[in-house]
């Protein structure tokens, strides 16, 4: 309660702000920040300490920390002066997150330990990722978790599922660029995940999907109206396609930090091959999804369900992964005709860009307030188009965005500077796309 007391403070405190047509710049600086989000914070943090010095054993105390944590995250994301405080919450839900959530989420009550470099499930003295509780101590005071308990399901009945997801998305694309000017972000939990599509680990990054789609309604139970599994029955391949965007980014992400110029491989079965073939794959699966978005004129065609909502905002999901791919690769793959023939079928990189800024238009027009969910996309594409106009009017919609953090600012500050430069200043400056704290 005391998150979310703090992340209200601040955003009433920023709407303020954007209401009365105030800059942050030109308020004194006695002004320039919200106390009570600060208090409430502070005794989030007070609270959390708390409730690690007592033992842990049902799901839903075990819920209510990651919540927190989460939520932590978010704060210091939007509100929060760099990485280095995100890094902490991140270490505590990786600790978490090995020691007993994925016990009790996972098929079988002990598997077994990992062996192939891989991270195992549990270490011993309660190590996760070379960070242990008593390190994790140091920063929140203490952290004594007990040993899990409770039925192998239990977790499946909380928010637990959902809320995981969503950290994962928090790493997708742009807040695991890191250089010599930010802190680099711990990514392990997503590491983790994506090895486990090799089958690997107990408890695979589909069945986590699967697991929070069925979150709402397990959380709910019987009280859980029919209304809402209707929604969440339309909504479904929209989120699916939204999912599974991100997870590419991911890999694009991955595989753009370790390129090193002529050493990358580009032919078949590489990294760069299975990416291009996954990209094909959801253009394929998805495309009604797509083809919706782009024939529908706004929002609005089907009244007020929110499954237009959902088709627009994973849409531009997709195509601006599509996006990011070119604008990794392209330096690369220019003047290499024995590559070009692998991006035959692949959307272009004008394509891409008029559909993703065509598509957030309409979202806007319809929905103005959903642009925070389309933040990245709209960056990129911001970034990459030569139209002018269409570039300040991404400027101001990023600009707009202050009023939800004032990290949005910044955001804003280097769209600006970069789009003055053009898209192939995303390579020159490739270690400054951190979009966030």
């Amino acid at each position: 309660m005391s998150m979310m007391l703090a992340s209200a403070a601040r955003e009433i405190y920023r709407s303020k702000l954007y209401d009365m047509d105030n800059s942050i710049d030109q308020l004194p600086s006695s002004e320039r920040s919200d106390t009570d989000g600060r208090v409430h914070y502070g005794r989030a943090l007070s609270s959390l300490r708390e409730a690690l010095k007592q033992e842990v054993k049902s799901p839903q105390q075990i819920e209510a920390i990651f919540i927190t944590l989460w939520l932590m995250i978010d704060y210091e994301n939007r509100f929060g002066s760099g990485a280095s405080a995100i890094n902490i919450h991140i270490r505590g839900i990786e600790t978490l997150l090995h020691n007993h959530i994925v016990p009790l989420l996972q098929c079988h009550t002990r598997p077994a330990v990992i062996t192939d470099g891989q991270i195992p499930l549990q270490k011993p003295e309660d190590q996760v990722n070379g960070f242990t509780l008593s390190e994790y101590a140091n920063n929140t005071d203490t952290f004594t978790l007990t040993q899990p308990a409770g039925p192998i399901d239990g977790l499946g009945g909380t928010c637990v599922p959902l809320f995981l997801l969503w950290t994962l998305y928090f790493f997708t694309p742009a807040a695991l660029f890191f250089g010599s000017e930010t802190a680099r972000l711990d990514t392990n939990i997503f590491r983790f995940f994506l090895r486990s599509e090799t089958g690997n680990t107990a408890l695979s990054l589909p069945e986590l999907y699967r697991l929070s789609r069925q979150s709402p309604a397990r959380f709910w139970g019987d009280g859980y109206p029919m209304s809402s599994q209707l929604d969440d029955m339309e909504n479904l391949p929209g989120l699916t396609l939204y999912h599974r965007s991100h997870v590419v980014q991911f890999k694009i992400t991955e595989m753009f930090k370790h390129s090193s110029g002529p050493e990358i491989s580009f032919g078949e079965g590489s990294p760069y091959q299975r990416i291009v073939k996954e990209i094909n794959t959801l253009s394929l699966e998805y495309d009604t999804i797509l083809t919706t978005a782009i024939k529908s004129s706004s929002c609005d065609v089907a009244g007020d369900r929110r499954v237009m909502e959902t088709i627009f905002w994973s849409a531009i999901t997709f195509y601006g992964t599509i996006v990011y791919f070119h604008l990794c690769f392209q330096d690369f793959v220019t003047n290499r005709p024995e590559i070009q023939r692998y991006n035959n079928h692949i959307l272009s990189l004008t394509s891409a860009v008029s559909l993703v800024l065509e598509l957030s238009l309409k979202l806007h027009r319809s929905r103005p307030r959903l642009v925070v969910r389309i933040t990245w996309p709209l960056f990129i594409a911001g970034i990459a188009t030569t139209d002018r106009i269409y570039q300040d009017w991404v400027s101001i919609r990023l600009r707009e965005l202050g009023r939800y953090g004032q990290n949005y600012d910044l955001i804003s500050r280097r769209f600006d500077e970069i789009s003055q430069r053009g898209h192939s200043y995303f390579h020159e400056r490739r270690g400054h796309y951190y979009v966030g704290a």
